[in-house]
């Protein structure tokens, strides 16, 4: 089974090479979401230097690798969609403790 890191860091080796991985187009989804939510409240830079913080951490080799320890593999009998709101709330856990 491939890791989370090398699904969003485009290290599949039986895949071919695209010029985009995943933690870029991340990275832009974040960053451009961030900016849209905070601007109007934090200012542009502010704003923006939170994004990229944002951006940067969801990426991160060490809090995929965490956050893939604390999901693990699904559960028995567990639909996509359970899966998918675990994972989820893992993330938004993780994220919360990293930013606080």
């Amino acid at each position: 089974m491939k890791s989370l890191v090398d699904i969003v860091h485009g290290q599949n080796t039986a895949e071919p090479k695209s010029p985009e991985t995943l933690a870029i187009t991340t990275r832009a989804q974040v960053k451009l979401a961030s900016f849209a939510i905070l601007g109007a409240s934090l200012g542009a830079t502010k704003a923006s230097q939170f994004a990229d913080g944002a951006a940067n951490l969801i990426t991160d080799k060490e809090f995929l690798g965490e956050l893939e320890s604390e999901i693990g593999v699904p559960e028995q009998d567990e639909t996509e969609d359970e899966f998918v709101a675990r994972a989820k709330k893992a993330m938004f856990e993780l994220l919360k403790s990293k930013l606080t």
